[in-house]
């Protein structure tokens, strides 16, 4: 159950596609409860009619329930969900459900603590958002979110049986500030497709080809275009790797979002346009590609539980240079896979010059992609099942332990 899904692109949709792709891989029935989208109908209306003109048959076999939507344009660009739709009670009552994962505590995650409740099915919920840093960004500071969002999280976690988080750093966040008891908890990543790691060097070298990058350093960076992302801070910070560095240089900007514009401006003020190329949004099936062909990928968000673009930079082979933050610092050793620096411009651009004028790169991208290797998406589904089947297990025996106490009483 969640807030936001396909179309919209981000690391909660991509998180819980591949797990319930991975689940269904082995023989699970998985019903994703997930807003309704403008672009997603249209899609779904152009694809019906395509079918009814080549009549084969659907190729997928994700079951999405989509239940109603208040605004269709909310912080960030997202939407607003209408998780009293009475439609998903309907579809409880339908199917036999045998555990709810909710991705979300608010909206949707209080609609799954009170169908968990109704219908005695066991509730996990993954934290997947530092929701005080992410609103930050929007509000300015106005709300105290950093001090009343642990609060709200206690409060909702306690009606989970059981809660994931997706780095050690953040389970031990989910311990030692919202005092869930360590035995309830569990790491559970997103998971790395395996087309990932299959990319060519063909492909790749095309790639650099048509962004003219053959004969210099290609970077990436694969982000939404807003202020929890903190992008500005790797303009500022590639400007001064432009004055450091000396030479020719290409970095890619893949994804798009509320701030894109402002963040072209701005790079234009900063001499970058000839170093620098906005792609927009790129779809799934191409990204692989870009991570495979540059030689880094840099990062500077803050926001993360966990970072699902380093993963992906490491199954291509790319170290990681990225500002020290929850989530990232989990994933990226410093000078064995990537750089982790502070969030100082002068700082990161020195750490980035310092990369690109060592020759030879081919231990930390072998170290990257061995990282990735433990993040494999059938890996993080078969992990799932077995934290799954122990919750439904607990949960059987406590009702056994209610009944006979209730019959001794």
């Amino acid at each position: 159950m969640t807030n936001n899904y396909k179309p919209i692109m981000g690391g909660v949709p991509i998180s819980i596609e591949r797990l319930a792709r991975g689940l269904e891989a082995l023989g699970h029935e998985v019903t994703i409860f997930a807003p309704t989208y403008k672009e997603q109908q249209d899609m779904e209306k152009e694809h019906s009619m395509e079918k009814e003109h080549s009549m084969e048959k659907e190729h997928s076999t994700e079951n999405v329930f989509r239940y109603a939507t208040c605004m269709k344009h909310f912080i960030g660009g997202i939407v607003l969900p209408n998780p009293f739709d009475i439609r998903i009670e309907k579809e409880f009552r339908r199917k036999a459900f045998d555990i709810i994962h909710v991705h979300h505590p608010m909206l949707i995650g209080r609609t799954a603590v009170h169908l968990s409740r109704k219908f005695h099915i066991p509730l996990v919920f993954t934290y997947h958002t530092r929701y005080e840093q992410y609103a930050s960004c929007y509000t300015k500071g106005i709300c105290k979110l950093d001090r009343i969002m642990p609060f709200y999280l206690r409060g909702f976690l306690k009606h989970c049986n059981f809660v994931f988080a997706p780095t050690l750093g953040m389970q031990r966040y989910l311990t030692d500030i919202c005092h869930v008891p360590g035995e309830r908890t569990g790491i559970l990543p997103t998971g790395i497709e395996q087309r990932n790691f299959r990319v060519g060097r063909e492909e790749a070298g095309e790639l650099r080809r048509r962004y003219g990058a053959e004969h210099m350093p290609l970077l990436l960076t694969v982000s939404r275009m807003a202020g929890e992302k903190n992008v500005s801070f790797l303009l500022e910070s590639l400007a001064r790797v432009k004055s450091l560095y000396g030479k020719p240089f290409r970095m890619l900007m893949v994804g798009d979002g509320p701030d894109r514009k402002a963040l072209e401006e701005r790079s234009r003020q900063l001499g970058l346009q000839e170093n620098l190329v906005f792609t927009g949004t790129i779809p799934n099936e191409r990204i692989t590609v870009y991570f495979k062909a540059a030689d880094a990928f840099l990062f500077a968000s803050k926001t993360e539980t966990q970072g699902i673009v380093v993963l992906e930079a490491f199954a291509g082979a790319t170290p990681v240079i990225a500002v020290k933050a929850s989530g990232v610092e989990d994933l990226v050793d410093d000078g064995v896979n990537g750089i982790l620096t502070g969030e100082d411009s002068q700082e990161y651009a020195a750490k980035v010059t310092e990369f690109l004028e060592e020759a030879c790169h081919s231990r930390m991208s072998e170290n990257a992609l061995q990282k990735a290797a433990l993040y494999r998406e059938e890996a993080v589904a078969l992990k799932a099942v077995h934290y799954y089947n122990s919750v439904i297990a607990d949960n059987a025996t406590q009702k056994k332990r209610n009944i006979r106490l209730l019959l001794e009483g």
